[in-house]
Order: structure tokens, then C-alpha cells, then sequence
């Protein structure tokens, strides 16, 4: 061919293309040989998608998808993986939440893996010696860890729909932990904002410092070789290894060392909880969430039940009005979960009636859509009976359909700032996430053996035909419950691709001050308008981390939120190795 000729057959195709791309959509999805329609655009996979905030865990969760490993298979793996290499938010010595969809049956079922308090619990010993509540206590060293519920969450997700062996799913971790990960600049960055907390600790300091004091520097190797003892302590052994084997003996001599609460008792008496399911419908689809003892489940719920009775679609997507009702829905919801919600084992919450249809009508019934409510004149809602930004969530979803959505934390960011002698492994700081203000009757106060109230949002929204169509969460603390709401308005009312409903700027409204806080983005014209209804707006640092899946026409699309560096959606685009193994029983190791 010549050369003439060639250029000829290029300017053809590039004529063809800018032909297409100018034509209206309609005729583009007629004629088009490739049309762009968007400058958000998700990554795609034809056989599974997984979702997280870093890549190498993705890498692993995709490549256990390829291996013929199903949803829950893929989303065990990652939990580990992330444990070594998210070491701010993911974690063996932390807890979390999982939704799990299974295809063939239409079932959804919510597993509670929170953190517990340790039997030798009382709020007596977090009093300082003026009288006030010993933050510092709460929130660094050995006392401010809960009994942790990861390893049990994720061992048991894995006996009931794990298809793939343990040890299989365990070793990528524990190869990472060996061989070491190259320090990205974001870890190095958060490495570095750890320094002071991590160096008061020579555990945690020998593990993510160097031995002059500084942080891991980017492109340097980090190793972790007692986090990789741990984990093949794990892989062997299962859960029976954390919490009554010779792991949890380590862990628990490193506490009594260090003036922790944690005892064998306490880890041998930790339990899942699978809780009864929450739903609720929105424009056709069945959004099911969290139950308590998270409350972003329940508050969501709420949240889309008051927006039922609005078009939102017709107010359009990030008008002043559209932002002013979703600000007043947020307060109102605000104020209920602050207020009445706690451990389910431990409180009598009317479940019902708080995510109820009705509930949500008469809640947004004084929604005033010209003129913001002061927060102090909001109220919790009477139903007849009475955290920090470095969660880590991630998403998948396997070529049956099965699909996993699971959000777990370590509180802070690297928890307590305390590792375990000799385990490597980083334990939360749950044991601030009580209400110590609010006096013993409050229905989140401390109690031995009682789960802390929890923001973790992950969900899972169902098409009409019941499959698993949106699969979502995020980090971000008190900030998480308004940032799911946001991407659902974003996909169901909006019609946005799973991309774009990830890159809008977001909005937060807490109830407790009256400030709207903004992420930067917003029109100054936008700004000035929600100021002038009432809104004192504020801008703000970035809010939340979602990664999201969503399956239409086929295909999975993928979106992982770049207001986090690092984060990666990986799609499968060949047939998994033995795909039937999909739907196989595991084996208990």
C-alpha cells in the first residue's frame, strides 16, 4: 500500500469520524462507527467489574474473577489485599459491612462484622483527670481499639458463597506483604501525615517508618514481613487464627503490654451478625442498604423516601433548587439519625416506621422550596418508640450477576495509630465512636459487648426484573450517607452514566451547624443563589470515595471516584476459567 494511499484511507476515516461525532445523538446511534456523548466516561467489562480505592487491590480482585472465582471470592481477596496496601483504611484489625446479591436465588443479605466493645469496657477510664471526656484516649494507643470484625466478616461471606479455596484467596495479600509494595506518592503523603501519631508507638513506627523516623519515601519498598506471618497465620487456619489461635495470642499479649482493653475472651466471643434486610422503592428500583447498626443505611433510606414525592428530574441536575431540596432533606435525616438510632442487640429501634414511605412523606411535608429551615428548628422526627474520612469501600460484581458491595474502616486514618507487636497488624480507634456527651440513656452510649453506631453506607440497587443494576459506597465519615444519596439522584433521576454521576461536585448537610458545605466546582452564580434561600455556604475539601458498578445492556460499567489517588476499576473482558465454578460450594480450610 502507498504511502499516498494510506493517508488517503486515514483522512477518510478521520472525516468519519468527526462526521459522527457532530451529528445529533439520535443519528449517531444509528449510523455512528464511534460517538462520544460524554466527557465522563466509565471503564467497561464484559464478564465482572471490580471497583476500589487502589489498583493492586483491584489488579487481585479482578484476577480472582478471571481465575473463575465468583463475587464474594473476588471481595475477600481484596479486603486483604487492602489491608496491605490501603494500610490507612483497609485492614485485619478494623470492622465493616457487606451486602451480598446472589443471582440465582434474588436474595440480598446484609452481614454485620462491626467492632465490639471489650468486656472490660466503662466509660469511666476515657474521663480525664479534669472531668472531661479523654479524646486522646479514644482516638490513640492500645486502649482505643474494639474487638474487630473483619477477618470473622470476611471468613464467613467466604464459607457461605466462596467458590474459590481460602488459602487461594488469602496468599496475594500475603505475597505482598513478603515481597513488599512500591510506596505510591499517596501513601507516602499519608505516611507522612501519620508521622507523629505513628512514631509515638515503636510497634507502628518499625513497620511504617524509617529508621531515622521519616516516612516510607515514594518509590522505595515497603515490606511488612510480620503482617505477612499474620496472614498466613490466616490463610491456614481461617477466622479460628485471629481470634483463638496462636495469632490471637500475639495480639493479646500486645494489649496487656500496651494497657489495652482486649482480652481472648474477647476475641473468642466476637459474632457476625447477618441482619434483617432494609429496602425501600425509588422510581421503580429496589434500593437495598445497611440495617442497623449502620445508621447510613437507614438514614439513606430515609433520605429517598422524602424525595419520592418530588420530580427532582424536572428541577435538573445541580440547579440551585435541585441543591436546596436535597440540603433540606439532608438536615431533616440528619436529625433522626443523631437522635434515635443504636445496636440493634442493645436498643429498640422501630425500624419500620423510620424507613417507612409514610415516614418520609410527613418528613418532607414542610419542605419549603423557597427558603432554607434553620437547623436549630429542625427536629428528630417522633416515631413512637425510641465518624473520620478514612473508611475504604469497593465494589464488585461477577458474569452471574452476584454482587458484592462492602465498606470497612479502622476509624481514623491508621486507626489507633497502634500495631500489635510482632502481628503488623493496625487496630481501629472504634472505641471513640460511642456517645460519651450525650449521657448513659443515649441510645449509642458505651455498654461491654455492644457495637458502635456506624455512617457505612454500602448498597446495592435492584432493576425492575430484580437483578443487581447499581452496586455503590464510599468513605467519608458523617459525610458518606449524603454522598451515596447524591449518586443515586445523579443515575436514577438524572439518567448520568455511572462516571459522570461519580465526578459531579457534591453537597453536605449535617444538621449540627448551619453551613452548606460545597465541594470547590460549584458556579459562584450557584453559590450566591443557595445563600440567598437561607443557606450559609461554605467550600470544603473533597467529600467521599465511591466506587461504583453499574450493569446495563450487557455490560458492566465501572467508576472509581478520582477524588482519591490510586483508586481502580478493573473490568473482565474475556470469559472466566471455569465459569461454573462460579456457583460451586467452598471448602472449609
Amino acid at each position: 500500500m502507498t504511502k499516498t494511499l494510506s493517508l488517503r484511507l486515514i483522512t477518510a476515516a478521520l472525516a468519519l469520524i468527526n462526521f459522527a461525532v457532530s451529528m445529533p445523538v439520535e443519528a449517531q446511534t444509528r449510523q455512528a462507527i464511534i460517538r462520544y456523548d460524554s466527557v465522563h466516561h466509565p471503564v467497561v467489562g464484559l464478564h465482572g467489574m471490580v471497583v476500589s480505592q487502589n489498583d493492586l487491590a483491584s489488579d487481585i480482585g479482578r484476577d480472582i474473577l478471571a481465575q473463575g472465582g465468583n463475587a464474594v471470592d473476588a471481595a475477600v481477596a481484596m479486603g486483604f489485599a487492602l489491608a496491605v496496601t490501603l494500610p490507612r483504611a483497609g485492614n485485619l484489625g478494623g470492622s465493616g459491612f457487606m451486602l451480598v446479591h446472589l443471582a440465582e436465588s434474588g436474595e440480598t443479605v446484609s452481614l454485620d462484622y462491626r467492632s465490639m466493645a471489650p468486656l472490660a469496657s466503662d466509660p469511666a477510664l476515657f474521663v480525664d483527670e479534669a472531668g472531661e471526656v479523654d479524646w486522646d484516649a479514644l482516638t490513640h494507643g492500645a486502649k482505643a481499639a474494639a474487638v474487630p470484625g473483619t477477618v470473622a466478616g470476611l471468613h464467613m461471606a467466604w464459607k457461605r458463597w466462596g467458590a474459590m479455596p481460602w488459602k487461594d484467596l488469602v496468599e496475594p495479600a500475603r505475597r505482598l506483604a513478603a515481597e513488599g509494595i512500591v510506596v505510591s506518592h499517596d501513601l507516602h503523603f499519608a505516611l507522612s501525615e501519620g508521622e507523629v501519631t505513628m512514631g509515638q508507638f515503636p510497634s507502628s513506627a518499625s513497620v511504617y517508618m524509617r529508621p531515622d523516623g521519616s516516612a516510607w519515601q515514594p518509590g522505595e519498598r515497603l515490606v511488612q514481613e510480620d503482617l505477612a506471618w499474620s496472614l498466613a497465620q490466616i490463610a491456614e487456619h481461617g477466622a479460628d487464627a485471629f481470634y483463638q489461635g496462636a495469632l490471637a495470642e500475639r495480639i493479646v499479649a500486645a494489649f496487656q503490654a500496651d494497657g489495652g482493653l482486649m482480652t481472648l475472651k474477647d476475641l473468642a466471643g466476637y459474632t457476625v451478625r447477618e441482619r434483617p434486610n432494609i429496602a425501600t422503592d425509588y422510581r421503580g428500583y429496589r434500593v437495598y442498604s445497611m440495617p442497623l447498626v449502620s445508621a447510613g443505611g437507614m438514614t439513606l433510606l430515609q433520605m429517598l423516601n422524602m424525595l419520592n414525592g418530588f420530580d427532582v428530574a424536572a428541577l435538573g441536575a445541580g440547579s440551585v433548587r435541585s441543591l436546596h431540596l436535597l440540603a433540606e432533606v439532608m438536615k431533616r435525616a440528619a436529625a433522626n439519625r443523631r437522635t434515635w438510632l443504636g445496636d440493634p442487640d442493645f436498643v429498640d429501634v422501630p425500624v419500620d416506621a423510620y424507613i417507612s414511605a409514610e415516614t418520609g412523606q410527613a418528613m418532607a411535608a414542610d419542605i419549603d422550596m423557597t427558603a432554607a429551615a434553620a437547623v436549630e428548628a429542625v427536629k428528630p422526627w417522633p416515631l413512637g418508640k425510641t465518624e473520620s474520612h478514612d473508611t475504604t469501600h469497593y465494589s464488585v460484581m461477577d458474569s452471574h450477576g452476584n454482587a458484592v458491595s462492602n465498606t470497612y474502616t479502622l476509624g481514623h486514618s491508621f486507626g489507633s495509630s497502634w500495631v500489635a507487636n510482632g502481628t503488623g497488624i493496625l487496630f481501629d480507634n472504634q472505641m471513640r465512636n460511642y456517645s460519651y456527651r450525650d449521657g448513659p440513656d443515649h441510645p449509642n452510649a458505651l455498654v461491654p459487648g455492644k457495637r458502635m453506631l456506624s455512617t457505612m453506607t454500602p448498597t446495592i440497587v435492584l432493576d425492575q426484573e430484580g437483578k443487581a443494576f447499581l452496586v455503590t459506597g464510599t468513605p467519608g465519615g458523617s459525610y458518606i450517607i449524603n454522598v451515596i444519596l447524591q449518586v443515586l439522584v445523579n443515575v436514577i433521576d438524572h439518567d448520568m452514566n455511572i462516571a459522570e454521576a461519580t465526578h459531579r461536585p457534591r453537597i453536605y448537610q449535617g444538621w449540627r451547624w448551619p453551613q452548606l458545605g460545597l465541594e470547590p466546582g460549584f458556579s459562584p452564580d450557584v453559590i450566591t443563589a443557595l445563600d440567598a434561600l437561607g443557606h450559609p455556604t461554605r467550600i470544603e475539601r473533597t467529600m467521599g470515595s465511591v466506587q461504583s458498578i453499574l450493569r446495563a445492556n450487557g455490560q458492566f460499567h465501572g467508576a472509581a471516584d478520582p477524588r482519591r489517588p490510586n483508586a481502580a476499576a478493573r473490568g473482565l473482558m474475556f470469559p472466566p476459567a471455569n465459569p461454573d465454578k462460579q456457583t460451586a460450594p467452598a471448602q472449609t480450610p
